[in-house]
């Protein structure tokens, strides 16, 4: 080592330049058309000056290359070599399942006295589904909050971060209560009788396994899970089975209650194994989505209280669709739908054509002497009329039938529609303005405005188009895209001719339009669709649309067209809640209370074509009944978008609706404190000690209260490299030194007569 001035070097060390290279050069340069200027201006100098001007130039040189050395970044570096010890790298488990009770303290209660065996100086890591720095306070349960607890994920991280060192010991401190995959492939090894080893990464030191937790001093209650199939059918029973888990030989109430009303309970009695099933069976009442909730009391000692209640959300679709198909007189478009409604194994279908008129009945004939059945109308449309779920009027004229009740038999259908009821209005000579409609109180119901005089029908043949609502909406959605719908519409087979009406009824929507013909809300309705009050009603102004059916059939596609229509259209008219005009999707149907929901609000116009800014109201009613009150406005998508916060547990249902929109939107998720990484929580002592033979005699696995210190390896170390770096331009020598040579270039050149 050597002295120099006010800096100590080490002779080992080598000299290096830090500044760029064009800093360098501008250093240079400028340095050298300085000096340049000095000898240019000293040329009028005496000739008996001439040493002097020699010495002026010389120490000007000597300055100017000290000052350019110093711009070009000298430095000195020295580097030194040294060992020491590896490190031990401590992993402890921050999942939620870690602060849970055992006794009167938290299981992370052990987790400090651990760490003492460790030492201070130990790195600590603290991993759930990720891996981080520090640890969390040992002694408060509300510091453990991780989720998704991965095992396999932490021992990866320490092999991939230590890479090429050697650690003196890895420790691992957790309940055993795995999420990832590591559990789930060394169970899989193990009762494969297959080698463990593979399944775990290679670590750079020996590991020890501490265990936290035993399920001696756990007291917990659950509901593991409910079975059910995720939808249920209107009218028909369905069974919710809950997994029940607790002390063995323990009795429990269940209590099913639906959107926080108690719908019963029953007892269940725990097995030598601490598990029990118990079942319920539900009828529902309405289609749409249902929240349910299962739950078992909650005693002061239960170490997680959240898991003692289980919501599940059930959607109640219709298992049979129960349809009343009236037919004026035997057509083919009469058999073809009667087939296909028959044919339909989720229909009930109640059928009546070739019917007995009231001349027939009137005309003294007996009983036993005609060949038709008695039309009950009178029964069908009073008594009986709520008990289907579509009515199809299907070129009916009803004057042969009702006598002086016309109206009043009509007028219950009307009514039936407004409650929630859909209607199927056909073509044909006996129905629309040919029967006489426009007159009754069905023609308030129907998407068309009845009255036409004079020429009430056109026979010329035609094919129907797509208006822009038909591109979209779903009745007349025959491909998997508005393009191949429109294909398939475009080579269907023209029709016979169509019903006139006097346009579209307010707040119908046309679905298909004659492609010239014109009525006064604009080109004639071939199929228009309606939503009146709670129901639905449609209008087909044709009677042949069976021959949409053997035209696919001719060019191989099969009758696809002509189902999928009328599939759609009975989807449709039964109100299914994703057709609806106001239509609620919440991201998630089962939320974790403190979580927040993204929910989407879709808005469309009769046509199904989206609204762009609409104003959209609604409320969201938690189960304490405090509705909060919401306001959005929809994009060019027809979408609006909120944020509902979880802050109470149970069923949220959020209502929505539009000004100017018939209907409004319903939809319901579930908010519950089931913290996935709570479900389980009784430490998993067979999991560590499968991986701590997986890493043989390289790991030892220490139980609860087991006082030993870690295995660690006292050979393990590692170089350091120690690098010093001397700035020489900061050192108060360079700036003395040109200085003195700047002011010694100064004077020599004074006294040689220069200025």
């Amino acid at each position: 080592m050597s002295t120099w001035l006010w800096t100590t070097l080490d002779p080992a060390g080598h000299l290096a330049w830090t500044s760029s290279d064009a800093v360098v050069s501008l250093a240079v340069a400028g340095a050298v058309l300085a000096w340049v200027a000095a000898v240019w201006t000293s040329r009028g100098l005496p000739v008996g000056a001439t040493s002097l001007r020699v010495a002026s130039l010389a120490l000007w040189a000597l300055a100017l290359g000290t000052l350019a050395a110093a711009l070009s970044g000298p430095s000195w570096v020295e580097e030194r070599g040294r060992s020491e010890p590896g490190k031990v790298v401590v992993l402890v488990d921050g999942s939620a399942s870690m602060g849970v009770l055992e006794g009167a303290a938290p299981r992370s209660a052990a987790v400090a006295e651990i760490l003492k065996r460790i030492g201070p100086d130990a790195e600590l890591l603290t991993f759930d589904e990720d891996i981080h720095a520090g640890a969390p306070d040992p002694n408060s349960p509300d510091a453990w909050t991780g989720r998704g607890t991965d095992v396999g994920l932490a021992l990866s991280a320490v092999a991939d971060r230590y890479l090429g060192q050697q650690l003196r010991g890895v420790v691992l401190i957790t309940d055993g209560l795995d999420r990832g995959a590591l559990r789930r492939e060394l169970a899989a090894a193990s009762d494969a009788g297959q080698a463990l080893a593979g399944a775990v990464p290679a670590l750079p030191g020996p590991l020890t396994i501490y265990q936290v937790g035993q399920a001696d001093d756990l007291y917990d209650v659950a509901i593991d899970g409910v079975i059910n199939g995720g939808f249920a059918f209107l009218r028909t029973d369905f069974r919710l089975t809950a997994r029940v888990r607790g002390p063995a030989g323990l009795t429990l109430p269940v209590t099913l209650s639906r959107e926080g009303r108690t719908l019963r309970t029953k007892q269940v009695k725990l097995g030598e194994d601490g598990r029990g099933k118990v079942s319920f069976d539900v009828r529902p009442t309405k289609v749409g989505r249902f929240a349910y909730m299962l739950s078992v009391p909650v005693d002061d000692a239960d170490a997680v209280p959240g898991n003692n209640s289980y919501p599940v959300v059930i959607r109640v679709v219709r298992d049979r669709t129960r349809v009343l198909q009236v037919s004026g007189s035997p057509s083919y478009d009469q058999k073809f739908m009667r087939l296909f409604l028959k044919e339909d194994p989720s229909v009930d279908l109640v059928s009546f054509f070739i019917l007995r008129t009231r001349e027939d009945m009137g005309a003294g004939w007996r009983s036993d002497e005609l060949s038709l059945i008695a039309f009950p109308y009178e029964r069908l449309f009073s008594e009986d009329l709520d008990s289907f779920d579509l009515v199809i009027l299907q070129n009916f004229d009803y004057k042969p039938y009702f006598d002086r009740s016309a109206d009043e038999l009509l007028g219950n259908i009307a009514n039936y529609v407004r409650d929630g009821g859909a209607l199927l209005m056909t073509g044909g000579d006996r129905s629309f303005d040919l029967a006489g409609y426009g007159e009754t109180p069905l023609a308030a119901v129907l998407p068309v405005a009845l009255g036409v005089t004079g020429v009430r029908s056109d026979p010329t043949p035609f094919r129907p188009v797509l208006t822009d609502a038909g591109r979209v909406h779903p009745v007349t959605r025959l491909g998997a895209s508005p393009a191949e719908s429109e294909a398939i519409w475009e080579r269907l087979p023209k029709q016979d001719g169509f019903n006139e009406v006097v346009g579209l009824a307010p707040d119908s929507a046309a679905l298909l339009e004659h492609p010239s013909a014109r009525s006064r809300t604009g080109k004639a309705p071939i199929l228009a669709v309606r939503e009146v009050g709670k129901g639905r009603s449609m209008a087909l102004m044709v009677d042949a649309s069976w021959r949409w059916s053997f035209s696919e059939a001719a060019v191989g596609r099969g009758n696809q067209a002509y189902l999928r229509f009328w599939k759609n259209s009975l989807r449709w008219l039964m109100g299914d809640p994703e057709d609806q005009r106001v239509v609620i999707t919440p991201a998630r149907e089962n939320v974790l209370l403190g979580d927040s929901v993204r929910v989407v609000i879709k808005v469309h116009d009769a046509g199904y074509l989206p609204v762009d800014g609409a104003v959209v109201r609604g409320t969201v009613t938690p189960p304490s009944g405090r509705a909060q009150s919401f306001e959005a406005v929809t994009d060019a998508s027809g979408e609006a978008s909120i944020e509902v916060a979880a802050k109470e547990q149970g069923a949220h249902r959020i209502r929505a609706s539009s000004p100017g929109v018939p209907g409004r939107g319903e939809t319901v998720f579930a908010v519950s404190d089931r913290d996935p990484e709570l479900v389980e929580i009784v430490p998993d002592g067979v999991f560590l000690q499968r991986l701590a033979a997986a890493y043989g005699a390289r790991a030892v696995y220490r139980p609860p209260g087991d006082p030993a210190g870690p295995t660690l390896d006292a050979s393990a170390g590692r170089e350091v490299l120690d690098r010093r770096v001397i700035d020489l331009a900061s050192v108060p020598l360079v700036g003395l030194l040109f200085g003195l040579l700047a002011g010694g270039a100064w004077i020599t050149r004074r006294r040689a007569g220069a200025r």
